[in-house]
């Protein structure tokens, strides 16, 4: 199960994402600049060696977002 929540409040140490009880979830984002357009939006590391990028980008190649995503979230290889 994947849950986006709204950002909160003070981040601390707590990363983008984070696994509870089997549980994903996936926090907002500050927006940055893509590694890949240049764009300034909320970015996700699911670039093909791990860049930080855009959900336009990311939806480019959508096998390798969905890889990436998988690796990040729950350590698939």
């Amino acid at each position: 199960m994947i849950l986006r929540l709204r950002d909160i409040g003070q981040k601390g140490d707590r990363g983008m994402s984070e696994r509870r009880n089997g549980v994903v979830f996936i926090y907002e984002e500050k927006p940055q600049q893509c590694d890949f357009c240049s764009k300034i939006e909320e970015l996700r590391p699911y670039g093909p060696n791990g860049e930080c990028i855009c959900f336009d980008c990311a939806m480019k190649d959508e096998a390798t977002t969905e890889k990436m995503m998988g690796k990040k979230l729950f350590g698939d290889e």
